[in-house]
């Protein structure tokens, strides 16, 4: 009974003792609790804390977004793309680029801004890319789906990673208004005015020139839109040069608006009438949502002949008179110089009838016109120019000519082509023997006279005979 006693005493500490330390030291806040003792303790409307393991597990958004599914021509519709990472971007991502016929993209001044927002219990940064998309003509355009890249840091280790994330196709139409569909080209816009310029008169004569400078100026669009201002000339009294047009453009806080420019010069290509005509142009007012119009008048020309130059008479008959004068002193100068300039025309003829050349010249005239006297004539002329060719130098033009004598003044007499053909390449190999030797003697500075008393041996009847005196 008292041991009985004494055990419940003991168990009665030991749970108050339990009781005293769980008061003194709860438990720890990572020792895990039971579903009962985290419901009992957490207050009914507090939110459950995030889930830091499926936000570290966030994979890199690319969104794509229209301001509007529907736009009218020529106004702008914004396209943003959005890009998000669960940490960082340590280098911008590469957008896409967007090319579509009939589609005007422009980035404005910063296209790109940073962004952050907070997904699934976790943060996300990245940035936003906007485009001003203008459509040039109606209907739907289709924005495909388009590759990204970027690169973002690691959750776990923050070391860079490059992906490839596609941005989602996007589409929508471009309409316009009713009131506009009659107008060839649809220019809408918030403002369109014609000016010109003429610089010039417009009384003008034949090649004079005028120039013809309009401008149009376009607000709440492109001036892409604008069409062509000054029409082709028709008129063949007028030659058209056109320059090249000068389109600007210029944006203030995200509006487009901008000018387009031509310059026409005109060179008067004969009399009569001109009409530089009128311009007119149709355009739709996106404020007033009405059909208004542009133009700047035509301008009339009158084309005079030009006139001829009056005659200068003076100048005329300074020149005839100096004409006169020169033709004047030309003649008595030579009248008095006639005898000198056949004096010396003569000797100069002289000279050439006399040279070595010319006394050869002779000898092949007569030996081509077959003339056996006039050959040895010529020969004769020939000889005296020569002064350093010996008996034996001959043999051969001497044979040649005693077959040719035989040919002719025998009892049968024939002409032969061949003797007298061989007589003219004995000839000539002659010449060049002559040549040769003359230029081996003047080196040696031993130069023979002319008409020495070395005599040619042309009418001998052998070889090994004498010269004969001539």
């Amino acid at each position: 009974m008292k041991r009985t006693l004494l055990t419940a005493v003991f168990l009665s500490l030991l749970s108050t003792a339990s009781q005293a330390q769980n008061t003194l030291y709860p438990t720890p806040r990572n020792e895990p609790k039971s579903p009962e003792a985290v419901k009992e303790t957490q207050p009914e409307n507090t939110p459950a804390p995030p889930n830091v393991a499926e936000a570290d597990n966030i994979a890199p958004i690319v969104e794509a977004e229209l301001s509007e599914a529907e736009v009218i021509v020529g106004q702008p519709i914004r396209l943003l793309i959005k890009v998000l990472v669960p940490t960082y971007m340590p280098q911008p991502p590469i957008y896409p680029t967007i090319e579509l016929p009939d589609l005007m993209v422009r980035l404005p001044d910063r296209a790109t801004t940073p962004t952050s927002e907070r997904r699934d219990g976790a943060s996300l940064s990245g940035t936003i890319r906007t485009y001003r998309l203008y459509p040039l003509a109606a209907g739907v355009f289709e924005i495909p789906e388009q590759v990204l890249n970027l690169t973002y840091a690691d959750p776990d280790t923050n070391a860079p990673i490059t992906t490839e994330i596609a941005m989602p196709a996007q589409s929508f139409t471009a309409t316009v208004p009713a009131a506009a569909q009659d107008l060839d080209p649809p220019v809408i816009a918030a403002g369109f005015t014609l000016e010109q310029d003429i610089q010039g008169e417009t009384d003008l004569g034949v090649g004079d020139a005028i120039t013809r400078v309009v401008t149009a100026r376009i607000d709440g669009t492109t001036p892409v839109l604008i069409p062509p201002l000054v029409m082709a000339n028709e008129n063949p009294a007028l030659r058209a040069y056109p320059k090249e047009p000068r389109v600007t453009s210029t944006e203030e806080r995200g509006v487009l608006s901008g000018s387009r420019s031509e310059t026409v010069t005109y060179l008067v290509q004969s009399d009569g009438t001109a009409e530089l005509p009128e311009i007119k142009i149709e355009w739709y007012d996106t404020e007033t949502q009405t059909v208004q119009t542009a133009s700047v008048d035509g301008v009339s020309l009158t084309l005079a002949p030009a006139p001829p130059p009056p005659p200068d008479y003076g100048k005329f008959a300074l020149r005839s008179g100096f004409v006169l004068i020169v033709l004047g002193l030309f003649g008595l100068l030579l009248r008095r110089m006639a005898p000198r300039l056949a004096a010396v025309r003569n000797r100069v003829r002289a000279r050439l009838q006399a040279t070595e050349t010319a006394a050869a010249r002779s000898v092949r005239r007569a030996i081509a016109d077959q003339d056996l006297n006039a050959t040895y004539a010529a020969l004769e002329t020939w000889s005296a120019h020569v002064a350093v060719l010996d008996t034996s130098d001959w043999i051969e033009v001497r044979n040649a000519l005693i077959t040719i004598g035989s040919d002719t003044y025998s009892d049968s007499p024939t002409r032969s082509n061949t003797s007298w053909r061989i007589l003219a390449q004995n000839f000539d190999e002659l010449r060049k023997i002559n040549r040769n030797n003359y230029l081996a003697l003047k080196n040696q500075e031993n130069l023979p006279k002319l008409n020495s008393n070395i005599n040619i041996p042309i009418y001998l009847n052998t070889s090994t005979a004498e010269p004969v005196e001539r």
